[in-house]
C-alpha cells in the first residue's frame, strides 16, 4: 500500500488538526478541574508510603506520585502533573509510530490517529487520572512504536535495528512496572515471532530485550518474595469471585466495550485484524497482541467479574494503526462526535455537577468526586474535640479520599478485605485506642466493623448537596476501645 494512502491531506487534514487540538485542550481542562477519583487518591497514599512494590499493583505509579508530592506538595496539581506529562508522551509515541508508517507524510497519519485516540473514551478516561493504567498506556505505546519500527524493517527485507528491539523491551518493562497486564504485549510479540519470524529466536538480541523487560520487574519480584507472593496471589486468584451465572462477568465487560470503545469502531477493528491487502508492514505483532489479550480477558470474564479496561493492551495495540483501516472515512467524524460528547459530559459530571442519576444507579464514583472538603473539616473538628489515637474509614476508597482531603498519611481503612492499608496500619499498636470513623451512604458501618470497637456513636452528619440534589451523606462516628482482633 502506498504511503500516500495512509493519511489525509488538504483541508480535511486541517479540520482534523483543529478538532484534535480542541480535544487535547479539553483533556487538560479535565485534568485540572475534575474531582479526585477514588482510586487515584488510593495510589497517592501509596506514594506517601514508599516501598519496592504494593499489594494491588506494581510500584511505578506510586513512585512517581511520591516524587511529585515531594517536589510540589500535597495538592491536585502534584497528583495530576505526572498524568499530564504521560498524556503528552502518549501524543509523542503516536507521532513516532506515524513516522514509521508514512515517512515524510507522517502528519497525515498522525493527526487522524491522535483524533481517534482522543475521541475513544477508554483512552480519555485512562489518561485522565493518576491510576496505574495511564503509565501502562504510555509504556505500551512507546514499546509498540519501537516494536513496529523493528518489525516493519524486517517486513521490507531488512534485519531490524537492535536498538529498536532493546528500546521496545525497555518500555515493555516499564509498562509492566506500572501494571501486570503489560505481559499481554510480550505474549503477543512472542506468538508472532513463533509463528511468523522464527529466525529471530536464534538471535541473542531478542533474548537480551526479553531479559531487560524481566530485569525491570526486580522490585516487584523481591517484594512478592518477602510478602509470600501476596500481590501475585491477589491478581491471579484473590480478586476473582466465582459467578453464579455464566453471563455475570461477560455482560458488564461487553457493556463497557460498547460504551468506552463505541460501536463505530467495530468495523475498522475487524479490518485491522483481517485485512492483509491494505495492511501496514510490520503490524503482525500488534494483531497477535490484540487477539491474545482479548481472548484471555473474555475467558476470564466467563468465570469472574471483569472490567473493560483490563483489555487495555489490546486497545493500545490497535489504536495507532486503526485510521488506516477506517473505511468509510466519515466514521472518523462520527467517532469524533461521540468522543466529544463523552468528554464534555465527563468533565461536567466529575468537575461541575453530576449528570448521572447518582442515587438511582448507585454511581458512587461520581458521588465521591464531591464533598470531601466539608467532610474533612468535620473530621478535623471531631478530632480536636475528642482525643483519639487514629482516624479511619471502612474501605480503602473513602479512607484514601478522606486522607487526601485531610493531607494526612496516617488515615487508615478498617475494611475486612485485604488492602494495601494492611501493610501500613499496625493494629496491635493501636489496641484500646479511640478513633474518629467516617462512613457514608455507599459504605456504611458493618457488623464486622462494629466488632472492632467497644462502642461506636455517631457525632455528626454532613449532606453533600450538588445542583440542588443530595448525592451523598457522610457520617462521623466516635469509636471507642479498638480491638485489633475484633
Amino acid at each position: 500500500m502506498d504511503a500516500q494512502q495512509y493519511g489525509l491531506k488538504g483541508r480535511w487534514l486541517g479540520v482534523v488538526q483543529v478538532a484534535a487540538l480542541a480535544l487535547a485542550v479539553l483533556h487538560l481542562a479535565h485534568l485540572a478541574f475534575a474531582g479526585v477519583f477514588m482510586d487515584e487518591a488510593y495510589y497517592w497514599m501509596w506514594g506517601q508510603h514508599p516501598a519496592l512494590s504494593y499489594f494491588d499493583h506494581p510500584p511505578l505509579n506510586a513512585w512517581l506520585l511520591g516524587l511529585s508530592s515531594s517536589l510540589f506538595g500535597w495538592n491536585v496539581f502534584a497528583l495530576r502533573l505526572p498524568v499530564a506529562l504521560a498524556f503528552l508522551a502518549d501524543i509523542g509515541a503516536l507521532a513516532l509510530i506515524s513516522k514509521t508508517i508514512a515517512g515524510a507524510d507522517w502528519r497525515g497519519t498522525f493527526w487522524p490517529s491522535l483524533l481517534l485516540f482522543l475521541s475513544t473514551p477508554i483512552f480519555w478516561m485512562v489518561s485522565a487520572a493518576a491510576i496505574p493504567d495511564h503509565l501502562l498506556l504510555t509504556g505500551l505505546l512507546f514499546s509498540i512504536a519501537f516494536f513496529h519500527r523493528f518489525f516493519a524493517e524486517r517486513a521490507t527485507g531488512g534485519q531490524g535495528k537492535t536498538r529498536d528491539l532493546i528500546l521496545a523491551g525497555l518500555f515493555l518493562g516499564l509498562a509492566a512496572l506500572a501494571k501486570y497486564n503489560a505481559a499481554f504485549l510480550g505474549a503477543g510479540v512472542g506468538l508472532f515471532v513463533l509463528l511468523f519470524d522464527r529466525a529471530l529466536l536464534r538471535q541473542p538480541r531478542l533474548w537480551a530485550a526479553a531479559l531487560l523487560t524481566v530485569a525491570l520487574q526486580a522490585p516487584v519480584i523481591i517484594w512478592n518474595a518477602t510478602e509470600r507472593f501476596a500481590s501475585f496471589g491477589f491478581i491471579l486468584a484473590g480478586r476473582h469471585d466465582g459467578l453464579h451465572a455464566g453471563l455475570q462477568g461477560i455482560q458488564p465487560f461487553l457493556l463497557g466495550v460498547l460504551i468506552f470503545i463505541s460501536p463505530i469502531l467495530f468495523w475498522p477493528i475487524q479490518r485491522f485484524l483481517i485485512d492483509r491487502k491494505n495492511s501496514i508492514p510490520g503490524i503482525g505483532f500488534a494483531r497477535a497482541t490484540f487477539i491474545v489479550s482479548s481472548i484471555v480477558i473474555v475467558s476470564v470474564s466467563l468465570v469472574t467479574q471483569s472490567l473493560f479496561h483490563w483489555n487495555l493492551v489490546a486497545y493500545a495495540a490497535m489504536i495507532p494503526f486503526l485510521f488506516v483501516s477506517m473505511r468509510p472515512r466519515w466514521l472518523l467524524g462520527a467517532q469524533t462526535l461521540y468522543g466529544t460528547v463523552f468528554a464534555i459530559a465527563a468533565l461536567i459530571n466529575y468537575g461541575i455537577v453530576p449528570l448521572s442519576p447518582v442515587t438511582k444507579i448507585k454511581d458512587f464514583a461520581t458521588a465521591w468526586s464531591y464533598g470531601w472538603a466539608p467532610a474533612a473539616s468535620a473530621v478535623e473538628a471531631a478530632r480536636r474535640a475528642n482525643p483519639v489515637g487514629f482516624v479511619a474509614a471502612t474501605d480503602y476508597t473513602t479512607a484514601s479520599l478522606l486522607a487526601f482531603a485531610l493531607r494526612d498519611r496516617d488515615v487508615t481503612s478498617l475494611s475486612p478485605r485485604s488492602e494495601q492499608y494492611d501493610y501500613w496500619f499496625d493494629a496491635k499498636a493501636h489496641a484500646g485506642e479511640d478513633a474518629i470513623m467516617l462512613t457514608d451512604r455507599w459504605i456504611p458501618l458493618t457488623t464486622s466493623t462494629r466488632r472492632r470497637f467497644e462502642s461506636i456513636t455517631e457525632i455528626d452528619t454532613i449532606d453533600v448537596v450538588v445542583g440542588g440534589k443530595t448525592i451523598n451523606t457522610f457520617h462521623i462516628h466516635l469509636a471507642k476501645g479498638f480491638r485489633p482482633d475484633g
